[in-house]
């Protein structure tokens, strides 16, 4: 054979193999195809059709909350946002120039807009900018085509009609954190309640949301909307409060430092309840600098605290009704045997001195309640004893949260022998016994926790539960507390005479309206330690001291006298004297409340002071 035959045959075999080789390569990419195009051809429609669709969800408009007659307390508005998707943007620092340009953006806020694409995923929208003026959302939509990752949206923001009065109660809105998101699932939107009742009832108010699906080109952007579904709203919430006698209460206690409420004694509804200084809801929705918020925080007075159920202060007087109940319950004492006060109560080698120091004389239970004799619950102290006394305050809900409805409630201290040994390892004096007696030493209550101790000595013994929310069929049952209707008779005739009485501490706010009157206690507690040198040379009043060394300022009453229907707390910090400053709001906040129409039907029922005019 010829080496030219050879070659032949050599070129033959390569060309057998390379077009073997092209031929199942053919064969392998026809395959492929087949599988593709046929057997997997509804997987990658759906995956098509994903990169020409895009999926989002849409904010449900949050639930109004109102007051007891409908009146709006937390409202929705038309608000002007730009969303973005983090992920879709092509160049973030390009983008970020446009919108400020556009928009005349500051590098503050810049900053925020970066800050807030950080907190969350990249796939999530953010609400990048808000609350913007027609001519701005205008000039966004014109550039819509040069923005990629943007999108314009007419949202809601919440608004308070009444931002001032219902504070501390209502709460607010603002930016999600990832706190947020542990505690509430799928929050859609930037927003999520703060405080309050936005806070606590978020499942309820914020609704369910909806879809939008919209028809994106090859970069992502906008073409149009394919459909749209809305998410279903949130529950409107009504509270219990009444919002007239709110603003009126809000009014009356401008300038203070403290709180009062009202409360209905069957079932625990709040009629009204108000903390002060205040603050502006609508500010804080909306977003406040760092240095509004700093003063806020720091301010002496405390303005973000909601006083009501959060603040802690010795009772004082006012608790001198539990130390009555505990010695007639147990047979200790006859209500009508005297003890004689004559300025100075001396036990051991220690003096204890009544907030008068000439002394109200021989007096019994009930001229003690009248007069608020601090010598007469010295000497009753040492025969009830600590224990009882403990026993009978937690039988009235001290030292426990009461359980309403809102977030955030502290449940104070009723200090005892095991209390002091946990507490200072050491054991008890007697002589706490004797400053316990008079709602001060240790012991420390809320304003809330008052109002159900007054609810319980005006219902004849039954602690209800307070709420912010009107009641329904499911509110719980007061809870009987078994004292014996005498002895709750003694304690009311008492509380009827300090405030109906000449001699009686709040007589100067007693009130007549349609043959109701007022029943009360008022309650004046230090807060500074005062030496024998200043008893002996005369006692500073309290308009001399600096505002943080005067006394703390409260009363508790009920009306109306005969029927009892609603209780009322109010405490002032370093207000002064009980009788001067809390019994006199306490009276016109009563007077406004009688003067109203019946708020609702009621159910039929079952059978230390110190100050310079007394408290």
């Amino acid at each position: 054979m010829s080496v030219y035959d050879m070659e032949g045959q050599k070129f033959s075999r390569r060309l057998l193999l390379l077009g073997g080789l092209q031929g199942g390569l053919f064969l392998v990419l026809g395959g492929r195809l087949q599988f593709l195009q046929v057997a997997r051809s509804d997987v990658y429609e759906t995956l098509a059709e994903a990169n020409r669709v895009n999926i989002s969800q849409i904010s449900a408009i949050r639930g109004r909350i109102t007051d007891r007659t409908g009146k709006l307390l937390a409202d929705n508005d038309r608000n002007l946002q730009i969303r973005m998707v983090p992920e879709r943007v092509g160049n973030m620092d390009v983008t970020l120039r446009d919108l400020a340009r556009l928009l005349k953006l500051s590098p503050s806020e810049l900053h925020e807009i970066r800050r807030k694409i950080r907190r969350g995923p990249s796939f999530k929208p953010v609400v990048v900018l808000e609350d913007l003026s027609w001519d701005e959302f205008a000039r966004l939509n014109l550039n819509m085509p040069y923005l990629s990752g943007i999108e314009p949206l007419v949202g809601q923001k919440r608004v308070y009609p009444h931002a001032q009065s219902v504070a501390h109660l209502v709460g607010f809105v603002g930016t999600k954190t990832r706190e947020d998101l542990q505690r509430v699932e799928d929050i859609v939107g930037d927003y999520v309640g703060r405080s309050g009742v936005e806070r606590d009832f978020e499942r309820d108010l914020r609704g369910t949301p909806g879809v939008r699906h919209v028809e994106v080109n090859a970069i992502g952007r906008t073409v149009r909307e394919l459909q749209s579904e809305a998410g279903k709203k949130g529950r409107d919430l009504a509270l219990s409060i009444d919002l007239e006698l709110q603003n009126f209460t809000t009014t009356r206690i401008k300038g203070q430092s403290g709180s009062a409420l009202v409360m209905d004694i069957h079932n625990g509804e709040l009629i009204s309840m108000v903390s002060a200084p205040s603050f502006d809801l609508n500010k804080l929705s909306r977003g406040i600098d760092v240095e509004e918020w700093e003063q806020l925080i720091d301010h002496e007075r405390k303005p973000l605290v909601n006083k009501a159920m959060q603040g802690l202060y010795a009772p004082g007087s006012t608790f001198k009704m539990l130390v009555a109940l505990a010695a007639l319950e147990d047979k200790l004492i006859d209500p009508e045997e005297k003890i004689t006060c004559t300025g100075v109560y001396k036990f051991a080698r220690e003096e204890f001195h009544c907030w008068t120091a000439d002394g109200h004389g021989p007096v019994n239970m009930i001229d003690a309640l009248e007069r608020s004799c601090d010598t007469y619950f010295y000497d009753l102290a040492l025969r009830v004893g600590i224990d009882r006394i403990e026993a009978m305050a937690r039988r009235f809900g001290f030292g426990k949260v009461t359980g309403i409805d809102l977030d955030g409630e502290k449940g104070g201290t009723v200090p005892g022998r095991d209390w002091k040994r946990a507490n200072y390892d050491t054991g008890w004096r007697s002589g706490e016994t004797i400053i316990t007696a008079i709602g001060q030493g240790y012991l420390l209550a809320t304003p809330l926790q008052l109002a159900v101790m007054t609810a319980a000595l005006a219902n004849g013994g039954k602690l209800v539960q307070p709420r912010i929310t009107k009641s329904d069929e499911t509110t719980e049952p007061a809870a009987e507390l078994g004292l014996k209707p005498e002895n709750m008779a003694v304690v009311q005739r008492g509380m009827y005479r300090s405030v109906n009485r000449p001699d009686g501490t709040a007589y100067a706010s007693s009130l007549l309206i349609d043959g109701a009157r007022m029943s009360g206690k008022t309650g004046t507690v230090q807060v500074r330690r005062i030496s024998k040198d200043e008893r002996l040379n005369g006692v500073i009043p309290n308009s001399k001291l600096d505002w943080h060394l005067r006394d703390h300022s409260l009363f508790v009453g009920y009306v109306p006298h005969n029927k009892p229907r609603y209780a009322v707390s109010v405490v002032i910090e370093h207000g002064g004297g009980g009788a001067q400053v809390a019994a006199p709001i306490a009276r016109d906040i009563m007077v406004r409340l009688l003067q109203k129409k019946p708020i609702a039907r009621a159910p039929k029922l079952a059978s230390h002071d110190r100050s310079e005019a007394g408290s």
